[in-house]
């Protein structure tokens, strides 16, 4: 199933109807949202559907975002970013919460707006402020091996058992890559590194806080995917991964002596069998590609007929699930080999633009989920545009002329 203009362009305008109506688009200081990382993916919606829709107020909702994102960095702790929640302080004045991935979500978004938006006078502002952030956390978050911990959490820097973690590890990398990209400052790629191996090899079914099984496997391979995605579609990466794995071990849960035999413990609780560890490749490239290879089987496995994915356990993870589209058809574009993504992205886009979409995931009001499918419908809408510019703007225009969709 090949991308459908018309499809895209209804999901595009709906959801534009939607947020150009919403406190977001006002010019105020506000936090028009509960946490600042799910407003960047709208940020980063709006400056990829700009050239789709010419309503100068997307670049207004990307400055004004960008802006209120530099000026209170900082004031909750040092050179990190506002997170919108997590303000309480314990007796000793350490916030509840400055986590390393919500502000690399917040940071990603910053830098989407860079890149797309090159000519905006404040761009050199807004790299700083990414700088100071990202050095920020390599000096203070960074364990020895090179993998990110979780930041601040429950009053406490890198809180036991989340000193290293994939979900920050994931999202930081692609801050790292993104922000070397736009500036050439290398040595943030060599910082990537450690980050992609931990993530390409870890345990993603068995972590300390259980997110597959208790959560959502669409929150692992999202979050995941995006780390992966922007280490796989960068040459100056895949230079550095072309290298033998460093053996950044990962840890999982210990084995109880109920369950595993004793002399099989040793290399059951940390290693692996030599023979998966042959088929998947010993170097770090390898085994990014092996890794991005099964979260794509995934997708693929467990879409149901109707474009939605294995239902979560817990409905409040669906929300995650409308940024698949975007993820997929960011790999489908950039990285080699990946180009059948689109039809299951496809499929996705075709329920998010009906009403059983609507109802299955809470567009139009659970803000995030929104946010991650107007990010989806642009970046859909772009590659429609690109790939044949007169059928893009009839399907648009088409929609513009029915009005159904202009409420």
């Amino acid at each position: 199933m090949n991308l459908d203009p018309t499809v895209v362009a209804r999901g595009l305008v709906r959801h534009w109807n939607y947020f150009s109506q919403h406190i977001i688009a006002s010019p105020g200081m506000a936090h028009p949202m509960q946490a600042c990382f799910e407003e960047s993916y709208v940020a980063m919606g709006a400056a990829h559907a700009m050239d789709l829709l010419g309503d100068a107020r997307l670049t207004a909702i990307c400055r004004r975002y960008n802006d209120r994102m530099m000026r209170y960095q900082g004031v909750n702790w040092p050179e990190m970013f506002d997170m919108g929640y997590g303000y309480d302080r314990d007796a000793a004045g350490v916030v509840n919460c400055s986590c390393v991935a919500d502000n690399a979500s917040t940071a990603n978004g910053m830098l989407e707006v860079v890149r797309i938006f090159p000519h905006l006078p404040e761009n050199s502002r807004v790299l700083a402020s990414v700088k100071l952030y990202l050095d920020h956390c390599l000096k203070h978050f960074r364990t020895n091996r090179g993998v990110m911990g979780v930041g601040v959490l429950n009053h406490k820097v890198n809180e036991p058992g989340l000193e290293e973690h994939w979900c920050p590890s994931s999202l930081f990398a692609k801050t790292l890559i993104r922000y070397a990209e736009l500036t050439g400052e290398t040595k943030y790629y060599d910082a990537a590194v450690p980050l992609i191996e931990y993530i390409s090899t870890f345990d993603y079914k068995d972590t300390i806080l259980a997110e597959w099984t208790k959560g959502a496997p669409q929150q692992v391979l999202i979050y995941t995917s995006e780390g992966l995605i922007a280490a796989l579609a960068n040459p100056e990466m895949k230079k550095r991964l072309l290298a033998p794995l460093r053996h950044v071990i990962q840890f999982s849960l210990k084995a109880g002596p109920a369950t595993v035999i004793p002399a099989q413990a040793p290399n059951q609780v940390h290693g692996e069998l030599a023979t998966t560890a042959k088929a998947a490749g010993n170097t770090i490239w390898a085994r990014l590609e092996a890794r991005f290879a099964e979260f794509t089987d995934w997708f693929h496995q467990n879409q149901m007929a109707d474009g939605c994915f294995e239902h979560p356990p817990s409905d409040h993870y669906r929300c995650y699930e409308p940024g698949m589209a975007w993820l997929l058809l960011d790999a489908a574009q950039r990285v080699e080999g990946c180009d059948w993504l689109e039809s299951i992205a496809a499929k996705q886009l075709r329920l998010m633009a009906t009403d059983a979409g609507k109802l299955y995931y809470g567009l139009y009001a659970n803000d995030f989920a929104s946010g991650l499918a107007l990010l989806s419908f642009a970046t859909a809408g772009g590659i429609l545009q690109q790939r044949d510019p007169v059928a893009w703007a009839a399907a648009l225009g088409g929609v513009f002329d029915r009005g159904e969709d202009l409420w």
